[in-house]
């Protein structure tokens, strides 16, 4: 495949990183749009790499060095994250570059030689800054955001944070920069990775927020999808900002349900007609679970709906709330708990359970043999308008 880099991102900053278009799954992240491993070279008298990209697109990274500059001329390449989709191509370019002398973090050290142990030969450097001729580097540590080894560089002279996992997305185009799409859309993409990949760092993203914030920077150059410049910059801050204290949720009610012949669903869609916020009903069959956590992410109200299914829940209803859980986007929402049973009465009791190990403030529940009655459904109408409250 012949590419070509002309990506200055800013003056003396390449994008060399590669386009994913056909990625539909990124370990268990359903992405749509697929997705871009984002990569930059400065250019100094002594080149620079910042970071490389998932080990299949390892040449393409390499053809689009070449167009900027010989691939002798790079001395030193600087290592964010360890992940395999940040350093995959890195026992690639140390082949081609043995002169190329590895910068990072003792924790992303480590990382680098589990991974790949030909790079025990490697040159390595542990250190928090790098002097390159004309431009500094400053190395910010930012553990678990999202793994142990995060950090972000600084690059003062371009006014440019180089933000590893943070502010990204999963988004495959042809545009390197936010404003250059609808940025409504891109916000949607922003949250969505907030919520599937950063549901449980908000504490973590609090600490890397105050480093941010004390850095003067025009650009924030992302290690996924779309980078950030201009006003955007502040949009993108003020959510995670709004994230990190759990402050992003609204007014609004997200329903879960799995219906095996019709019931849960009628269930559901009374509920969703009794509300008096913005809702969105989510039937578990034909939702991926990555849709799921985006809609969880600023919904203050919370109902899963579910028959017993062998003597507990549905196991797309167990999965889907472990995974919420996971990414602690059940805490501290209010939650209405909604079940079906022919003999068994156990799946309401084990959501509940779960819900409030989870941190979820069960509010209210229904539980109904085989198919709720009139009595019922008003029942539950009259619940969901009092308890969302």
């Amino acid at each position: 495949m012949t590419v070509c880099s002309k990506d200055e991102m800013v003056p003396g900053i390449f994008w060399v990183g590669a386009i994913d278009w056909s990625v539909r799954n990124f370990h268990g992240y359903t992405t749509d749009e697929g997705s871009s491993y984002n990569a930059y070279l400065i250019m100094d008298e002594e080149p620079t790499l910042i970071d490389t990209v998932k080990a299949e697109f390892a040449d393409q990274m390499v053809e689009r060095i070449r167009s900027v500059t010989p691939l002798s001329s790079i001395k030193y390449i600087v290592m964010n994250h360890g992940e395999n989709d940040h350093s995959g191509a890195l026992p690639t370019l140390v082949r081609l570059m043995p002169q190329l002398v590895i910068i990072t973090n003792e924790i992303c050290h480590q990382t680098l030689l589990a991974l790949y142990p030909p790079l025990k030969s490697a040159k390595f450097q542990i250190t928090h800054e790098l002097k390159l001729k004309t431009h500094s580097l400053t190395f910010v540590q930012i553990p678990m955001v999202h793994w142990p080894d995060s950090m972000i560089t600084f690059c003062p002279e371009k006014r440019v944070v180089f933000s590893n996992d943070g502010f990204g997305q999963h988004i495959a185009c042809s545009e390197r920069w936010s404003d250059q799409l609808v940025i409504d859309h891109v916000m949607v993409l922003a949250k969505e990775y907030m919520a599937n990949i950063l549901g449980l760092c908000q504490v973590p993203i609090v600490q890397a927020l105050k480093h941010v914030v004390k850095l003067s920077f025009d650009y924030v150059l992302t290690a996924h999808g779309l980078s950030w410049r201009n006003e955007h910059i502040g949009t993108i801050v003020k959510e995670y900002a709004l994230f990190s204290e759990n402050k992003q949720m609204k007014k609004k009610l997200t329903i879960y349900f799995c219906s095996l012949y019709g019931s849960i669903k009628a269930v559901a869609e009374q509920i969703c007609q009794a509300s008096k916020y913005p809702t969105q009903l989510l039937d578990l069959k034909v939702t991926n679970i990555t849709k799921c956590a985006l809609n969880a992410y600023d919904s203050e109200f919370l109902a899963f709906g579910c028959y017993t299914y062998n003597g507990g829940m549905n196991p797309d209803m167990e999965s889907l709330i472990q995974y919420l859980a996971g990414l602690h986007l059940i805490r501290n929402r209010k939650v209405y708990v909604f079940g079906s049973f022919c003999y068994a009465d156990k799946a309401v009791k084990q959501m509940i359970d779960l819900i409030t190990k989870a941190g979820g403030i069960v509010v209210g529940k229904q539980l109904y043999k085989l198919k709720a009655d009139p009595e019922c459904m008003y029942d539950m109408e009259d619940d969901i308008r009092k308890l969302f409250d």
